[in-house]
């Protein structure tokens, strides 16, 4: 099992497409950025198991994984999604910046306190894009609009 299977720890699907729900998740044009914006939230009081910065490699391995799990199902949820527009898309440009070499940040953020305190920092890191993931959808935060 990969690091981000163990952090995300069997986060949600909707429509066949991983859903980290109550997280934060910024993308930077390397790992290097992605680093430092995570030694940022430690020092800002984000407690280890609750941030993460990962390689592009190993977002598209994560998504390989992903993809074997779900399977035959999970693939045809995915067209679904990819059909009405919803969720299929930020995953697909999701793993394209990956397989560029750009680096994730992720941060769970079970509160809107916790998600305002964790975005004050990945701010001024000025990621490419940065979303976070609710029970009703995505909030977009930078990039993508």
């Amino acid at each position: 099992m990969s690091r981000l299977a163990t952090f995300f720890k069997g986060a949600d699907n909707a429509f066949g497409v991983f859903f980290p729900e109550r997280h934060v998740l910024a993308v930077f044009p390397n790992f290097a950025d992605a680093n430092a914006a995570l030694a940022e939230l430690r020092l800002a009081g984000q407690v280890e198991e609750d941030v993460i910065a990962a390689t592009g490699e190993e977002v598209v391995q994560f998504a390989e994984e992903h993809l074997y799990q779900d399977g035959l199902w999970g693939l045809l949820m995915t067209e679904l999604s990819r059909t009405i527009g919803t969720e299929a898309a930020y995953a697909d440009r999701d793993l394209a910046a990956a397989k560029r070499g750009e680096a994730f940040v992720a941060v769970h953020c079970p509160t809107e306190s916790r998600k305002v305190e964790a975005w004050k920092v990945l701010e001024t890191r000025r990621p490419l894009v940065a979303r976070y993931y609710t029970s009703s959808g995505i909030e977009h935060m930078v990039g993508e609009l």
